[in-house]
């Protein structure tokens, strides 16, 4: 009896699965993967300051005419160009001063220069050049024609800025000898 119980519960079972199909779908959905945040970048640029304004109480707006400061071998090949002259890259004759500076595009750069920004700016003491430290206040003031603190030479011998995205995070005068 257990047998033809056992037997008729496999042939009903059976009969409830004939003629269904069992189908699976597969679904690939494509998720645009989450951009991250670019971290800190930082750069440094070369320059000529063209003007500096009052963002707000705690940013001003620094404009550079980016520069090209070339030495060694890349300043040499860049110099004999402009002069039309050809010469093997490790054989053309020295620049003056080992440096060249070249034009670095035709458009202004604006950066951010966060009022709390300290940098430096060539000064005399003594008959001796020195480094002086100043804000980006008395940056301001320079570029502006301030006089005090009194420069070796004028800020058109250019700026190093030390940059974290947009912002200024340190910038100094250059030397030009």
């Amino acid at each position: 009896m257990r047998a033809a119980v056992l037997l008729a519960a496999t042939l009903l079972l059976a009969g409830c699965g004939a003629g269904a199909n069992t189908v699976t779908v597969t679904t690939t959905v494509t998720k645009p993967s989450p951009r991250a945040a670019p971290g800190p970048q930082s750069a440094t640029y070369f320059g000529e300051p063209v003007s500096v304004s009052k963002a707000d109480p705690s940013r001003y707006l620094l404009v550079v005419k980016p520069q090209s400061y070339l030495v060694g071998v890349t300043a040499n090949t860049a110099f004999a160009e402009q002069q039309g002259n050809t010469c093997a890259p490790l054989s053309c004759p020295g620049v003056d001063d080992d440096r060249l500076v070249v034009p670095a595009g035709s458009q202004n750069l604006t950066f951010v220069l966060p009022a709390k920004t300290r940098g430096t700016v060539l000064t005399t003491s003594g008959g001796n050049m020195r480094q002086t430290k100043v804000s980006a206040a008395q940056l301001a003031a320079l570029v502006g024609g301030a006089t005090s603190p009194k420069l070796v030479e004028p800020l058109s011998s250019g700026l190093w800025l030390a940059v974290n995205v947009d912002k200024i995070t340190s910038f100094a005068q250059q030397f030009e000898p």
